[in-house]
């Protein structure tokens, strides 16, 4: 025993050592992300979020961490773990440079609160919103920096209030970055067993990515919305504090994040009862610039075109003809014309490079032709 713990304190002392030197690195990486503040601010249009920035820095160092694992014939750090690291580190040297405030779509411990938090790190100030309306609002007010909404599941297709809201001309806001969020869903109650279960509540996109669990676990059970998963365990926390008549708290359930076991009380009865369990939610920053070319980038677009036979056709022939890849694309109503519409679509590249500026000036001079670039921003992986 003498001798492990010997030869354990001369790790531990090594250990240390690496710590303090991380730390003096750290120190000086935040010094010289200090100076590129100081010289952003004799710039009034330089942002200091740079997301094309970051998007390479990470994956720079993603590669430098398989090509050291390869190298010394070891197990690499986890990418998940590689990329949280150096969230937080360019968050904490972000910070420095410029004060931000986040806008989600709250309470805390929402899956937008999680995909901001990773996005941003625990550095910057966040905003809890009521609604993906108000979200947009405190952003184009300014008085958030910075705001982060989900546009769609990869199961249960769009989150169409997003997409109403990009659609809206009057706002002046650019999409400058997406998260991708790995979404695990679990069940919460106060009930004793799933026979005891009769209303299930939680925010309908979660619950429509728990459906075929749902309708086989708890087929008696009535669905309802809440305007989020955390608002969803408020509302049975609500109902057993004040005694409700109208709510039976002892048979609700919630689908929601793990979060939940923090801030409730309720029981984690079911894990991971997602239908899917590669269940990936995409989520968007917004505000008031796009990104710059990182390299490996998207744009978003709304487009509509003179209706007429073929008019979908001509919209993605101005892509496809100059070898432009569509990775999403789908309709919505304009609102404004009965069986009007309006495509949104994502495409590969960015709205700078040559190409994709042929295509949009080619959508814009067609009969009854409009589009509107929401942003261009780095590719990003699942988290």
């Amino acid at each position: 025993m003498a001798e492990l713990e010997k030869k354990l304190s001369i790790l531990r002392q090594s250990i240390d050592a690496v710590d303090d030197e991380l730390l003096e690195l750290i120190g000086k990486r935040a010094r010289l992300a200090g100076q590129v503040g100081e010289a952003k601010q004799d710039s009034v249009n330089a942002p200091f979020y740079v997301p094309s920035r970051e998007a390479s820095i990470i994956r720079r160092m993603l590669e430098r961490n398989a090509l050291a694992a390869t190298n010394a014939h070891e197990s690499k750090i986890p990418d998940a773990a590689i990329h949280g690291i150096y969230r937080e580190i360019i968050g904490a040297c972000l910070a420095l440079e410029h004060p931000m405030t986040i806008a989600y779509l709250g309470p805390e411990g929402t899956f937008s609160h999680t995909a901001a938090s990773r996005q941003f790190g625990s550095s910057v100030a966040y905003l809890a919103c009521s609604s993906l309306e108000q979200v947009f609002d405190e952003v184009e007010a300014g008085r958030a920096t910075y705001g982060v909404v989900p546009v769609e599941n990869a199961f249960e297709g769009a989150v169409t209030p997003t997409l109403d809201l990009f659609a809206d001309m009057e706002r002046d806001l650019f999409i400058c970055a997406e998260v991708q969020l790995s979404i695990h869903h679990h069940l919460f109650t106060y009930a004793d067993s799933l026979a005891d279960i009769d209303i299930v509540i939680s925010h309908p996109q979660p619950l429509g990515q728990c459906r075929n669990w749902l309708a086989e676990h708890l087929p008696q059970a009535q669905m309802m919305d809440a305007s989020s998963t955390i608002r969803a365990a408020q509302i049975v926390d609500e109902a057993k504090s004040c005694g409700s008549q109208t709510l039976d708290w002892k048979r609700c359930a919630v689908v929601g994040p793990y979060s939940i076991v923090d801030r409730s009380d309720l029981s984690l009865l079911q894990r991971n009862i997602e239908d899917f369990h590669d269940n990936t939610t995409r989520f968007f920053v917004i505000g008031q610039h796009d990104s710059p070319a990182s390299g490996l980038d998207k744009t978003s677009l709304v487009m509509s075109i003179q209706d007429e036979p073929g008019a979908l056709h001509h919209l993605i022939a101005s892509f496809a003809g100059r070898g432009i890849g569509l990775t999403r694309i789908e309709s919505r109503p304009s609102k404004k014309k009965l069986w009007e519409y309006v495509f949104f679509a994502d495409i590969q590249g960015h709205r700078d490079d040559a190409a994709v500026a042929e295509a949009i000036a080619e959508i814009k001079s067609k009969p009854g032709g409009f589009i509107k670039v929401l942003g261009s921003y780095p590719v990003s992986k699942p988290l």
